[in-house]
This record gives C-alpha cells, structure tokens and sequence, in this order.
C-alpha cells in the first residue's frame, strides 16, 4: 500500500476543490493507494462531502496550514501591515511544524507529498528524502513580493525551491520557473458536472441567470439592488445583492460549479478554481480587477490577450452596464479549447510515486 500526503493550503477554498477531482481520481483507478490530507477545518470538511464514497481510504488532519493574504474589512483589497504581522509570526512556527512533520512522515510511510501550496512540508520531507510535489498556478513568493520584504520572500523561496517535481498549472504565473526546477506544464481541472442537476437549475425560471462570486473570504459591504434587473442571479455570500431576483447559495453548497454551468454568464473574482470551472464549462466570464494581487492580474492579462474574459472594475461596479458588456461579448472558445484534464493530472502524480 503506497500513502500519499496532500497538504493543502487553508487560504480560501479554490485550491481544495481543485484537489478533489485528483484525489477521487487516484484512489477510483488505484487500490492500492491511500490518501492524507492536511488542510483548515472548513477546507478538509468540504473535501471530505465531496469524497465520500472514499472515507475508509483517507485520513484527515485538520490544522491551521497557511496565512493566504489579509484583506481589509469589505474590500478586495490586501492589508499589508497585519498580513506581514501574520506572516512573520507564521515563519517563526514552522521549525516547529518540520519536526513534527517529519515524525509524521516516518510513523505514517509517506511515499510521496503533495502540496498545494503549503511551504514547510518541503523541508521537512527533503529533510526525511520523502518525495515532493508542488502543483499549482502561484506561489505565496509570488504573491507576497508585491507586499512584503525580501526576507520574508526569501524564506519561502527556500521551501519551494526544495519541491523534486513541479506541476505548472494554465494561467500560472510565469515567474515561478526563475526559483523552480524539474517542471512541467499541465492544462485545467475541476469537479465533474452533472448534467441532470445543470438543467434542474436551468428550469427554475425563464430568466437569463447570472453567477456572482467573489470568494468566501471577502465580503463586500455596499449593497447593490438588482431587482430592476431582467435576471436571475445566483450568488455566493460575500456580495450584499438585492432583489427578489436573486438566490444566494448556503456556504454548505457542495455544487456551486454545477449551480455555475448552469447560467448563461459569471462575475467572479480571479480565483484559479473558478475561473477553470468558466473555461471548462465555456462561460462568459466578467472578472473583478484586482491589479495589485498577483495572480489575479497574471490571469487576467492572459485571458485578456486570449480574448476569453472581460475586466470589471470594482470602483465602477454598473451591474446593468456589466451585463450588457457580457451580453455583446463573443469569446474565443473556437481557438482555445479547454477541457478538464485531471486525470491525466493525476495520473501523473500517480506516476511520480
């Protein structure tokens, strides 16, 4: 029995539901593997809803992982001086967090870890000659250079730089490869569709229908009245909407991507998740700006260039004026043909073991 340790990082929920279809992936193909995930609390309970079929071949470990980024109160906008605060105090623990992951790592048989995109298990797996994995579109050294002093960045460098393998996902953020070694470049991933589900939505009413998303870890104060609106919206909890017209999601829903396909355009903030969900399904996508993020900015600029998304402004936010943007938007699905490629993903991983 070969075990696989996915650490997964407690910043928002994209990079856990982006590992889902992986981990699903691996052990349906493989009974010979068993799964570990590390992850936050609310991250590692809505993995373990949508997996489980498998609960008797994963064990969970639920923790703190990550910082992410601090944002300020109702705004996209990151808070520098209390995210360097957290950083700092989160650099000091991970001495601490190796050694314990090392014995972790012995007493459990880890053959291979995989981490998106948590810093320290690198070391400590390096340290056991426990194989790695990074798999994503950023690192948190590409995030936090915009924010943070050379020093802190340095200090994350010199865990990612000890990752054995690297998967570059699409819309990765070029830079990685100046501090990475042994990459490798793969398409998108989501969860599966169900198409049953997709037209149950569909038929609620005869109204064009709208998904708005701005990530559950932002909540955006000012409220917007949409009840003149010719639209259905279907909305996630971070965005103050208005309107009979208007169906917010619980933050227990497990499909939001289905709830996703099945309208006929989205509003959503560059979370790499959910802009794959927009490119797999072939949505009409309107993004949030967020310049000074960098990973949003990276995948803007991309589907800009590939005339795939439109750019919405926050401090110009004219839903009706949005939406008819969208409406006269054609994007180029015809060149640019995405398809859900995780099992080739995780075959991959699989692969590496």
């Amino acid at each position: 029995m070969k075990t696989i340790e996915f650490a997964i990082t407690d910043h928002g929920f994209g990079h856990a539901s982006r590992n889902i279809p992986l981990i699903r992936y691996i052990l349906k193909s493989n009974k010979d593997i068993k799964i570990i995930i590390k992850t936050g609390k609310a991250q590692g309970e809505f993995i373990s809803s949508n997996l489980e079929e498998f609960k008797h071949r994963i064990e969970y470990y639920f923790s703190p992982m990550d910082v992410g980024l601090v944002l300020k109160k109702g705004s996209l906008d990151v808070d520098k001086e209390a995210l360097d605060k957290k950083v700092r105090e989160y650099i000091k623990s991970w001495d601490e967090k190796i050694e314990e992951e090392r014995s972790f790592l012995k007493e459990n048989n880890i053959n291979l870890v995989v981490s998106d995109i948590v810093p320290w298990v690198f070391k400590a797996a390096s340290l056991e000659n426990v194989k790695t994995m990074l798999i994503s579109n950023f690192t948190w050294v590409d995030m936090y250079k915009e924010f943070l002093a050379d020093d802190i960045v340095k200090e994350y460098k010199e865990c990612y730089k000890k990752a054995n393998k690297v998967l570059l996902y699409d819309l990765y953020i070029e830079d990685m490869k100046e501090y990475l070694t042994n990459y490798e470049e793969v398409g998108l991933c989501c969860r599966g569709f169900n198409l049953e589900t997709i037209e149950k939505i569909k038929s609620l009413n005869d109204k064009k229908k709208v998904f708005i998303s701005v990530g559950r870890s932002v909540d955006l104060e000012k409220e917007i009245d949409v009840s003149s609106l010719d639209y259905y919206f279907i909305a996630t909890k971070g965005i103050n909407l208005k309107g009979n017209n208007v169906k917010y999601l619980d933050i227990e829903t497990k499909n939001t991507h289905e709830y996703l396909l099945a309208c006929d355009c989205v509003i959503t903030k560059a979370g790499w998740g959910t802009l794959a969900e927009c490119l797999i399904g072939k949505k009409k996508i309107g993004i949030l700006k967020r310049d000074k993020v960098p990973e949003d900015k990276n995948s803007i600029d991309i589907l800009k260039k590939r005339n795939e998304a439109l750019e919405i402004s926050l401090e110009n936010f004219d839903l009706k004026d949005i939406l008819k943007k969208l409406e006269e938007f054609t994007p180029n699905y015809k060149e640019c043909c995405y398809n859900n490629e995780y099992k080739t993903i995780a075959e991959k991983i699989v692969d590496y073991i």
